[in-house]
């Protein structure tokens, strides 16, 4: 983990404590709350949080894993996120298992006789590195921005390295009208919406959860998914190792930095 991880979850057994320092203890790379969050006022919850910031300071951390019933408190996490601590969730993850992803769409589709539409709007280098993939893969790729400007030097990459046209566009009523795969790496629903949609398009949702409001969508939105690990699988064997069976696989996929082996089960 080229980031220190700290994974975060309830005692066995909790008591009515007072002390702050005996709420939150750490045990190795774990950090354990001996209070139950479920009964607990918001002062308690804010006074966790910040003991768990007060310890990531001085392991020199700012990332975290939850334990799956402690994400289910959605106070206590925007507490955790308002004292800027990284919180790993399946995301992380769903980026690194695109490719896979786009694969199990396509079924026994080749990509070579397919077209995919990208909406987005921030460039960094892994949405690069995508549109230069996809640019090869695919029989067109086209891009789906509010910054064409940003994409330019894209485009201009790959029809000089390659000699492949890339499409790029923001005509809300015709961009997406033909689109049978949709990669939505960061549009809002919001922004989204505001787009003629083809009928029956299939949208993997990288961020956030989407919803297309148009009444003729037959379509699918693609917004999570679960995996079945391998027996195999090093993220497997870290969770029986360091008994982590209450987190979800997919957060600590993120905190070891290892995309996991096995069948992935899409959900919209």
């Amino acid at each position: 983990m080229n980031l220190k991880t700290f994974f975060v979850e309830k005692a066995k057994r909790t008591y009515k404590i007072k002390s702050i320092i005996r709420k939150v203890t750490k045990e190795g790379n774990k950090i354990i709350i001996n209070v139950n969050l479920e009964k607990a006022n918001f002062k308690t919850k804010m006074a966790v949080a910040k003991k768990i910031k007060s310890i990531l300071l001085i392991e020199k951390s700012r990332q975290i894993v939850l334990e799956e019933k402690l994400k289910e408190d959605k106070q206590f996490v925007n507490l955790l996120y308002s004292y800027d601590i990284n919180i790993c969730n399946p995301k992380w993850l769903f980026k690194q298992l695109t490719n896979d992803i786009i694969d199990e769409v396509l079924q026994d589709k080749k990509r070579q006789e397919s077209d995919i539409w990208i909406c987005v709007n921030e460039v960094d280098l892994w949405v690069e590195e995508q549109i230069y993939k996809y640019s090869k893969d695919f029989k067109t790729t086209n891009i789906i921005t509010n910054h064409i400007g940003k994409f330019k030097r894209i485009e201009k990459k790959i029809y000089e390295e390659e000699g492949t046209l890339i499409n790029l566009s923001n005509n809300k009523r015709k961009s997406l009208l033909k689109a049978d795969l949709i990669l939505n790496i960061d549009f809002p629903k919001e922004l989204l919406n505001q787009f003629a949609i083809f009928d029956n398009a299939v949208i993997i949702n990288l961020d956030g959860d989407m919803n297309i409001r148009k009444k003729r969508f037959k379509g699918r939105t693609i917004n999570d998914y679960k995996i079945s690990l391998d027996a195999s699988d090093d993220v497997l064997k870290y969770i029986k190792e360091s008994h982590l069976e209450n987190y979800d696989e997919r957060d600590i996929a993120q905190a070891i930095e290892k995309v996991p082996k096995g069948k992935i089960n899409l959900m919209s």
